[in-house]
């Protein structure tokens, strides 16, 4: 029954339903008086199929290089969280593009899931759970309304939530039927594998150790009391947070437009200048701890003054370069002077994995191994070349 305004209703029913069509006998009451409507409906003759489909995306629809494709991230509820009481359950996990091109203009129905490999439905949906069962399924309507000579097209973003504490990691496969409204049978059908991965506690341990040791570095620190480089650490540090927060700042927006890649643009300002001026000031003082210390002024000016985002990634990120600063200074005092390049480079190299990670597992990204390769390499490259020619300038004039 279908129920319209005030006293009016529509009851209906399908008659004769076969491969070539259908009648519809409605009945329309309304005001007392009755009127049946009999319509025969043939089948539509509308050729249509996905024409590409494509996940994770952003809510734009627009493809990361730098992620997965094909990859969905789980992670275990925090301890904290359970302990208060909190669910990881309605969790957003990503987005799904699915385009479909036809025939002729049309509204086509697009129902779905993922299926582990004994075919049991993973507990992901876009927005509805099958009736009666409460199955997970991914449903969306698709309008193919953009049309160019015989073809026409359309796209739809899919929101894909978890809907309980966590979905098992393993490979699923993802599968989409595309329906004619009304219609028993899809005219098409498209399937892919799909990861789902669980952040492990592995690559975000790493991180948190080196960011943990950037903590002990401050008892070090604390031991300077030589104004002369208490105000090299200062002047270092105010030099630093220009660099990076308001020069850098400047060219990060305007990097983005290289997407995954803006590195390659602000690099060598928050990494080539960034660990030049930490050799000038080791090259000045001599103390490697003046160095290191530079890098907690700036993260306080950053944090506490001009502010930064989020306070506890920046404090990760800002201790974890600490410490790679401290380490690698140090080791080039107790070996080389000349050797601070390459010990930056490493230092750089591991700050940068140590990074990235941090950022992935707080927002539960999960990055293409190669990038994460080349990003890493690419940051320790302007490093080397940033703190190389310092190096050398100060040799020259030493030698002068």
């Amino acid at each position: 029954m279908l129920s319209g305004y005030g006293d009016r209703s529509i009851a209906y029913g399908i008659v004769n339903a076969g491969p070539q069509g259908f009648k519809l006998i409605a009945m329309l009451e309304a005001e007392g008086c009755t009127r049946s409507i009999v319509l025969s409906v043939a089948e539509s003759g509308i050729e249509a199929q996905f024409s590409r489909v494509h996940l994770p995306v952003d809510h734009l629809g627009n493809e990361d290089p730098r992620r997965e494709p094909f990859t969905l991230v789980e992670s275990y509820p925090s301890l904290l969280g359970r302990l208060l009481g909190a669910s990881n359950s309605r969790v957003l996990l990503g987005y799904m593009l699915v385009c479909i091109e036809s025939s002729q203009p049309f509204d086509f129905l697009v129902v779905g899931g993922l299926y582990d490999a004994g075919g049991r439905p993973a507990p992901l949906a876009s927005t509805v759970l099958e009736p009666g069962t409460g199955t997970s399924y991914l449903r969306t309507t698709i309008s193919t309304t953009s049309c160019a000579k015989s073809k026409c097209s359309g796209c739809a973003i899919i929101p894909l939530w978890l809907l309980e504490d966590i979905a098992p990691p393993g490979v699923y496969r993802l599968v989409l039927n595309l329906y004619i409204p009304g219609s028993d049978r899809p005219i098409a059908v498209y399937e892919h594998n799909v990861y789902i991965r669980l952040l492990s506690y592995g690559d975000i341990g790493v991180a948190a150790i080196v960011a943990g040791l950037g903590v002990l570095v401050l008892p070090l620190l604390a031991r300077i009391s030589d104004s002369k480089r208490l105000a090299y650490m200062a002047l270092t540090g105010a030099s630093l947070t220009a660099l990076s927060r308001l020069i850098g700042g400047v060219v990060f927006r305007l990097s983005s437009v290289l997407g995954p890649f803006d590195w390659i643009v602000y690099g060598p300002i928050t990494s080539g200048l960034y660990y030049g001026l930490l050799a000038a000031c080791l090259a000045a003082t001599g103390e490697p701890m003046v160095a290191a210390g530079a890098v907690l002024v700036e993260w306080l000016l950053s944090s506490l003054i001009l502010g930064s985002g989020n306070l506890v990634l920046s404090a990760f990120w800002a201790f974890t370069t600490l410490f790679v600063v401290a380490a690698a200074t140090y080791a080039a005092r107790v070996t080389d002077l000349r050797l601070l390049p390459v010990y930056f480079a490493a230092a750089k190299a591991l700050d940068s994995y140590v990074d990235i990670n941090i950022y992935a597992y707080a927002y539960r990204l999960y990055y293409a191994g190669w990038y994460i390769a080349v990003y890493s390499a690419g940051m320790a490259l302007y490093a080397l070349l940033g703190s190389a020619a310092v190096t050398r300038m100060v040799s020259s004039r030493a030698r002068s």
